[in-house]
């Protein structure tokens, strides 16, 4: 009689043993999904490539002036007659063909120094200028060159497009033949203006500009037309 309730002791404490030993395993497994988890979206909340803020594009400055030389880039000229030119309804402006360079009857240009606060890069997809878009213009790489009209080589941006240049004045100059600002990087848009804006711009009128950067949302600046900013 004792050896048999010895045994049933042993079983019962064999029984309570695995029991625990099941507790402790769910136990531990729960724990490292746990962790795998938190870890997973922690990962994802701290990667900076997953959006873009929309503060991160800044605009650091600016030339929107009727006149020569813009950002003292040579030749980048505007003709002075107290309106930027888009369409030629105003009686300073003559628009013969939107692309020639604006002594010659093409719309005139501006000029924007943006700098990506991005640790990585972004690509400037479009810019809006009062809700008219201007795209990148593949096409103006290479040597800037304002001293004749656009030919098929592009050599500065067409009516309603930009191209991208580097801050420094180096001669000659480069039109980069990308639209990616590398994290930290700092880059000028020469922007000639689009005959689709309905009306020519007058000097000290606002501009509304959407930098459009790949985000949520674009980069929005208001500026004034015949300012400079540095």
């Amino acid at each position: 009689m004792n050896g048999v309730i010895s045994i049933q002791k042993r079983r019962a404490v064999s029984q309570i043993i695995g029991t625990m030993m099941i507790l402790a395993v769910t136990v531990a497994g729960a724990v490292f999904l746990s962790n795998l988890m938190s870890n997973e979206f922690f990962a994802v909340d701290q990667n900076p490539v997953a959006e873009a803020r929309i503060d991160s594009i800044r605009l650091t400055s600016y030339d929107t002036r009727d006149s020569v030389k813009l950002t003292d880039v040579p030749d980048l000229n505007n003709t002075f007659n107290q309106m930027l030119c888009t369409k030629g309804v105003s009686g300073g402006c003559i628009i013969t063909v939107a692309d020639n360079l604006p002594i010659n009857g093409g719309t005139e240009f501006i000029v924007l120094q943006i700098r990506n606060m991005n640790l990585d890069s972004v690509f400037i997809h479009n810019i809006l200028i009062n809700n008219v878009g201007h795209t990148w213009d593949e096409f103006a790489v290479g040597d800037l060159v304002l001293t004749n009209n656009i030919g098929i080589g592009g050599n500065y941006p067409r009516a309603g497009t930009f191209s991208i240049i580097p801050v420094e004045n180096d001669a000659p100059i480069k039109q980069l033949a990308t639209n990616e600002i590398p994290g930290d990087g700092e880059v000028r848009l020469v922007i000639k203006l689009s005959g689709g804006i309905p009306q020519d711009i007058g000097m000290w009128s606002s501009l509304r500009v959407l930098v459009n950067f790949g985000g949520s949302q674009p980069a929005e600046f208001i500026i004034l037309s015949g300012d400079a900013k540095w």
